[in-house]
């Protein structure tokens, strides 16, 4: 379990999830910087105790610069996401991860820690080839008042931000788009508030909705040919919650409860060496969600 963490970001997001979970997990917290403090000023205050690990929650644009900084000074990184936004800025990491073997990068989705992503991933596995559709949601009320995302000047925040949860259940599953279509969008600010659109993978049609809407949103519905559908309700909410799993084909419905417990408890007891065995796939899946997310904003 990682004994010490410094955390770099002092956001609505660090004091509501991240702070509780590791006071919850009893890891010390060694110091707090916010994203406006100078690298310098982090790596020098820097306590002198070992197995310490930083933990990046700040705007996704400067994820970047902290986290190459830290890698080339030898300090394992986990980082929320997404972990970095360009393939050149990626490649850079590749090369502080090879100077040292001994370190780690992490991308932090926590949703893949829970329970119900674990009931979804042996579904997919046991049905895959019966499956014709997939419809994805993650909307969210007042999302441009939430933390950085209303000072934020990036056009695509909404797929940098939540887009970024889809995107990446879609790489872990292997499923290779070969087709965009955009179905709609609207804008706030100059940015993008709402964006509906269509992905193809052979015969599979993915809908994916996300952004801002008055009703919360948090789904992922199955489609069969056969007319049944399986509904996964807050399949990318990492906190202690209920979940449901709706199965149904029109004469039937069936709903199971699963009882989700806070993911980022259980991420952070995980061990040094789980991050370093992780480091490849992690790497690789920030990789493709990079280049999937360039593949959709070229179409908007």
């Amino acid at each position: 379990m990682i004994k010490n963490i410094i955390l770099i970001g002092n956001g609505s997001h660090a004091k509501k999830r991240i702070i509780p979970s590791l006071i919850q997990k009893k890891i010390n917290i060694d110091r707090i910087f916010s994203s406006k403090d100078s690298l310098s000023k982090i790596l020098i205050n820097k306590k002198k105790i070992k197995n310490t690990t930083y933990y990046i929650c700040t705007p996704p644009q400067t994820h970047f610069k902290i986290s190459n900084f830290l890698l080339l000074k030898n300090q394992n990184v986990i980082v929320e996401k997404p972990a970095v936004l360009k393939l050149d800025e990626l490649k850079k990491i590749k090369i502080a991860l090879n100077k040292n073997k001994k370190i780690f990068f992490i991308e932090n989705l926590m949703y893949r820690h829970s329970r119900m992503f674990s009931k979804f991933k042996s579904y997919w596995k046991q049905n895959k080839k019966k499956i014709s559709k997939i419809e994805i949601k993650f909307l969210i009320p007042s999302f441009f008042k939430i933390g950085f995302r209303l000072k934020s000047k990036d056009k695509f925040v909404i797929l940098h931000d939540i887009g970024i949860y889809p995107i990446s259940l879609l790489n872990i599953l292997g499923i290779k788009i070969s087709d965009v279509k955009i179905l709609s969008k609207t804008t706030y600010m100059n940015k993008l508030k709402q964006l509906n659109f269509l992905l193809k993978s052979n015969q599979l049609e993915i809908k994916i909705n996300i952004g801002e809407k008055e009703k919360y949103n948090n789904s992922i519905i199955l489609k069969q040919s056969n007319g049944l559908k399986v509904y996964f309700d807050k399949i990318f909410n990492g906190t202690k919650v209920d979940k449901k799993i709706i199965t149904t084909n029109g004469k039937m419905k069936k709903t199971s409860l699963i009882k989700d417990k806070n993911c980022f408890i259980k991420f952070f007891g995980l061990n040094k060496n789980h991050f370093l065995k992780q480091n490849k796939n992690n790497i690789d899946l920030i990789e493709n969600n990079i280049f999937l997310l360039n593949k959709i904003k070229s179409k908007i």
